[in-house]
């Protein structure tokens, strides 16, 4: 008999194994290097991905750049990552928090069991006998001491909330100036079509009074008209040029504000900024203001501080833990058909646990915290010194900003001014065509070049805010 149990036992398992096959990995990609993967229809969508709405406040009107930075952060899908990262992390220390208070556990168990008894040594006292047992029953276990462990884990995890959080504000600043640099770089396109729009004009003045010169007055050449209309198309093509640039930076800032372009998205242009937008702060206070309330570096901050609370609590884990024990139970036996009588337990008492021996793991968790919070520091001090380098960076780059906008709007009035002399001495005979043509190109580079001023100027200050942390004094004010 037991070897047909044996052998039956054998025909399932073979069956069982019969029906298990090996997965062919190259039915699960593409067939070759060369084709597309065929995606199969678990790997699709539920629902087809469609374009998230545009916000309902985008009717046309134009916007500001405060307005811009509202609409940013009301949808920029990376601050409200970090949002819900930061919530996250304050649920953990509501679970950190959780070790204050006792566990309680709530049984209920039934049991089967079946005991026979067999004679020996000729005894004729032989049988079965079944018991059943059942019953509801209670368990409380409350941590009285563990040598600072329950403590140090808290810490850990509200230290862990506060780099959350920095990361959140820093997260904030990062889209701010994300927008303002798409802002301003989006003006700048506008100021190339509006600089290119007038070379355009200029050319076609320019292109008229060589036309009538040859054909009316008789004292042009052909070669005269031919360049001025070449140079009229030229401004042409550099017009269609800035108006496309204008297009992929309108693109760029629908990124930052979190939102699919449109063409509702009407921006209004900056004024032009010039040297009276000034940063009254000198580059030491500036550095001090950073270093006492950049978001990134008071998260790194938080981070090493977390690391020594997660080490201590390494520590601890590695000595005995103290706990009260509580439990009652009710439970019923029956024998047969014999029905006991239920019965009631309780317990009461302290319990001293300790892992003697685990296999080295809590010598090697203990390095492992201690190596983390060595890498925490050094992280903290690779953030301070780019603290530094950034506020030392776009302080400078700032004060070069603010000389270029004053030298580029002294060059295009300059440039200007001689255009219109050069113009009136062509029209006169007294100038050359080469000379109006070479002041149009001159008066079309200093329009150019005042226009990136302004914008790199723009720029330098939302960098430089974004480097202490704040905005500084003299910059626009971006949130409350």
């Amino acid at each position: 008999m037991k070897i047909f149990r044996i052998s039956l036992s054998a025909l399932a398992l073979g069956a069982l194994l019969a029906g298990c096959s090996v997965m062919n990995v190259d039915e699960q990609v593409s067939a070759s290097p060369r084709e597309f993967w065929q995606p199969v229809e678990q790997a699709k969508p539920a629902e087809p991905l469609a374009l998230a709405p545009n916000p309902g406040n985008l009717t046309g009107e134009e916007l500001t750049l405060p307005a811009l930075i509202d609409l940013a952060l009301s949808n920029n899908p990376q601050t409200r990552a970090a949002w819900y990262s930061a919530k996250s992390a304050a649920a953990q220390l509501g679970e950190a928090n959780s070790a204050y208070y006792p566990t309680v556990t709530a049984n209920f168990s039934a049991t089967r069991d079946k005991i026979r008894t067999v004679g020996v040594n000729g005894s004729t006292f032989a049988g079965t006998t079944y018991y059943t047992t059942y019953g509801p029953s209670i368990e409380l276990n409350y941590v009285l001491w563990n040598f600072g462990k329950r403590d140090a884990q808290t810490e850990a995890a509200r230290q862990a909330l506060y780099a959350a959080n920095y990361q959140y504000n820093q997260q904030i600043q990062d889209v701010i100036l994300a927008t303002e640099l798409a802002y301003f770089s989006f003006d700048a396109a506008e100021g190339f079509v509006a600089a290119a729009q007038a070379t355009l004009d200029d050319a076609n003045t320019s292109y008229k009074a060589a036309d009538q010169r040859l054909n009316v007055a008789g004292l042009g050449t052909k070669q005269e008209e031919r360049q001025a209309f070449a140079q009229v198309k030229s401004a042409e093509y550099q017009l269609e040029q800035a108006r496309s640039q204008v297009e992929t930076a309108r693109a760029q800032l629908a990124v930052s504000l979190g939102i699919p372009v449109t063409n509702n998205l009407n921006i209004k242009r900056a004024q032009l900024l010039d040297s009276s937008a000034k940063v009254d702060d000198d580059i030491s206070n500036l550095m001090a203001l950073a270093m006492r309330q950049r978001p990134d570096l008071m998260a790194a901050y938080a981070s090493v501080i977390e690391s020594q609370h997660n080490l201590e609590a390494a520590r601890a884990d590695d000595k005995p833990v103290l706990s009260a024990i509580a439990s009652m139970s009710y439970s019923y036996v029956s024998a047969g058909v014999t029905h006991g009588n239920p019965q009631n337990n309780y317990l009461v008492g302290l319990e001293l646990s300790w892992q003697i021996f685990t296999g080295f793991e809590k010598t090697y968790a203990i390095l492992d915290a201690q190596e983390r919070e060595d890498a925490a520091r050094q992280v903290l001090r690779s953030q301070e010194l780019k603290v530094v380098t950034d506020v030392w960076n776009f302080f400078y780059s700032y004060k070069n900003a603010l000389q270029q906008v004053d030298s580029a709007n002294a060059q295009e009035a300059a440039q200007l001014e001689a255009y219109h002399a050069i113009q009136t001495g062509y029209n006169a005979g007294l100038n050359s065509y080469v000379d109006l043509l070479t002041a149009l190109s001159n008066l079309a580079t200093a329009r150019q070049q005042q226009v990136q001023a302004a914008a790199t100027l723009g720029s330098s200050i939302a960098n430089l805010a974004h480097a202490t942390g704040n905005m500084p004094a003299g910059a626009p004010a971006a949130t409350k």
